[in-house]
């Protein structure tokens, strides 16, 4: 979507016309993306009459049951979904969604699934070994949960997002696809799930995000496996797991103290903080920042600053020892924006140069403070 092949307002059935008569006809791109369809479907792995069962069976490559005359492919199955209630109204995970995305990705770009992750992803971050999904007997990926990858393959794949999409000084996939996973989702919808243990949390564009002072988000599977993301401790948690229960809340209340202790822990000795993704700015010397600008600052392990000051990218120098910081500005565009934008950019490149001091606060904001005092705050 971020790249315009997918609409996100586009109605299913325009793009899949064989889903017209499922429940998935009259949802959109965006409400598949954020799971918030109005599916009848129980995931309920503890019901053995639940649909997630029937959906299960359908992609099976194995020979059917005796008398069987359910759907044999997963693309079967989801045209046999209906609906219940209204779209758009309430987050309820079931993994149709993700084989539907799985459909919608495919058909907008000619390529089977497996291709397009090979060609867009996996080939670009130097994966150690080959990945795959299981399919079903008419060789359709199974989106939902059959990627099997290595460990460290995954948590690759896990650095490539924390980095917003860049890859060893490669684009690989859009920051405003990033972005908008980072920024979460409609908590009010998500509440409706009725995740007791997960107050406070959304969900958007497939990822679940915890709401949490670091802005963590995850990716989740139905035994723990877990790819965890933290953007101020600039840390990425890979997990594969089988828990015996076929839920999250049966783990999340020792995994997800786990994943936070990690990330303090590992902040608490970092020796180069500053380093790894962008540092957005949020406040220049107390008079804030225009909203839906996005100003940031990166700092480079080579010593290189780059970064937008609002309206123009920004070049420059950065050396630090213990909490001290210099900043070198040696190059910026020179692009014409609207005055308060222009207003904004100069407060900011005036300051800069003045830093003489950076803190990590409790909530992980960047505070560079000039001798003067002057503060501009910035946030991963």
């Amino acid at each position: 979507m971020a790249e315009g092949a997918l609409d996100e307002h586009a109605l299913v059935r325009a793009l899949i016309p064989e889903l017209k008569s499922s429940a998935f006809g009259d949802a959109t791109v965006r409400q598949v993306l954020d799971i918030t369809t109005a599916l009848k479907f129980s995931e309920d792995y503890a019901d053995p009459k639940a649909e997630v069962w029937a959906h299960a069976q359908a992609g099976s490559p194995l020979p059917p049951p005796a008398g069987y005359t359910g759907p044999r492919s997963y693309h079967e199955s989801l045209q046999q979904i209906n609906k219940s209630g209204a779209h758009g109204q309430a987050f309820g995970y079931k993994t149709p969604n993700s084989d539907a995305l799985g459909w919608l990705l495919a058909r907008a770009t000619g390529k089977p699934l497996g291709e397009l992750l090979a060609e867009r992803i996996w080939r670009r971050i130097g994966a150690e070994r080959e990945a795959f999904y299981t399919v079903d007997t008419i060789g359709t990926p199974f989106a939902g949960g059959g990627f099997n990858a290595t460990l460290r393959d995954l948590a690759r794949l896990g650095q490539l997002v924390l980095q917003d999409g860049e890859w060893n000084g490669e684009q690989v996939l859009p920051p405003a696809a990033i972005e908008r996973i980072r920024r979460g989702g409609d908590r009010g919808q998500f509440a409706q799930a009725g995740y007791a243990l997960l107050p406070g949390w959304s969900y958007r564009g497939m990822w679940w995000h915890s709401g949490d002072a670091h802005g963590a988000f995850s990716a989740r599977g139905v035994h723990g496996q877990t790819l965890w993301i933290d953007p101020v401790a600039d840390v990425v948690i890979a997990r594969f797991a089988s828990h015996p229960v076929a839920a999250n809340a049966a783990n999340d209340p020792t995994s997800l103290p786990a994943w936070r202790a990690v990330a303090d822990h590992l902040m608490t000795r970092d020796r180069t903080p500053l380093l790894g993704g962008e540092w957005v700015i949020e406040d220049i010397a107390g008079a804030g920042v225009i909203d839906r600008t996005h100003a940031f600052l990166r700092f480079m392990p080579d010593g290189r600053l780059v970064g937008s000051a609002t309206c123009n990218n920004l070049r420059g120098r950065h050396e630090s020892v213990a909490r001290t910081l210099r900043l070198t500005l040696t190059a910026t565009s020179r692009k014409q924006c609207a005055p308060a934008l222009m207003h904004q950019e100069g407060r900011l490149l005036k300051l800069l140069p003045r830093v003489t001091h950076y803190r990590i606060d409790d909530t992980g904001a960047l505070r560079l403070r000039t001798a003067a005092g002057e503060v501009a705050t910035a946030r991963r």
